[in-house]
């Protein structure tokens, strides 16, 4: 995760054929041993070579395959994964992955929980979410109703701060490398406006620079 926005933003959701008359997706998991590697001649046999000394690749692997498919219209979809140390499906719950929280209403807009950028020690914090900011009356995250992310730091002596981006602009100075940039941001210890000690200050903030812009952000 680069920033909370990729809670939200970035993600494709499988398509339906045209006129499909009872849209609703059937979705099965299912985990292979010892798939054997091809693509040689013929779809023969190949055997990995990779100069890591530490990849546990081999000429076999654990694959993870996610089926989906609509009977209606018979639209499928097929994700095929290699599962690796670092790779696989988990069973989780939404209060871990934050997406499909409810937000919260906070200083006139709505906050979305999403999975924190600095995750260290976060799964018992009193805040244990980074947010995405969008107005009222917002149903769903897309890029184009987002108005603002706040962020969880640390201050100068180890406190919890918060940080704040707002207004989105191609051309913002700030949020490099993420999916929006942004005209303002607050570092949460007073550079670019007052410290903000709590999730309710950033969301202030981010009301206020949105005020002077005029920009509320209802589905624009």
């Amino acid at each position: 995760m680069k920033s909370p926005l990729d809670t939200y933003l970035g993600w494709e959701t499988p398509r339906h054929h045209r006129d499909c008359k009872r849209p609703a997706w059937d979705i099965g998991i299912r985990t292979d041993e010892d798939v054997a590697r091809s693509g040689g001649h013929m779809g023969a046999v190949v055997k990995h070579d990779c100069s890591d000394e530490f990849c546990s690749h081999r000429s076999s692997f654990t694959q993870t395959v996610v089926r989906i498919v609509c009977h209606s219209c018979g639209a499928a979809q097929v994700v095929y994964g290699e599962k690796t140390d670092d790779t696989g499906t988990t069973l989780t719950d939404t209060r871990w992955v934050a997406y499909g929280l409810p937000p919260r209403q906070k200083a006139g807009l709505l906050l979305w929980p999403a999975q924190p950028w600095h995750n260290a020690g976060r799964a018992h914090d009193p805040e244990p979410y980074d947010f995405v900011v969008t107005a009222l009356k917002v149903k769903k995250v897309t890029a184009d109703v987002v108005v603002g992310e706040i962020t969880q730091s640390r201050g100068a002596q180890g406190g919890v701060v918060w940080t704040a981006l707002a207004v989105p602009h191609p051309d913002g100075q700030y949020g490099a490398g993420q999916r929006l940039h942004w005209m303002h941001a607050n570092d949460g210890r007073g550079r670019g406006g007052s410290p903000l000690r709590t999730v309710t200050a950033a969301a202030r903030w981010i009301n206020a620079r949105l005020a002077e812009h005029d920009a509320p952000g209802d589905n624009r």
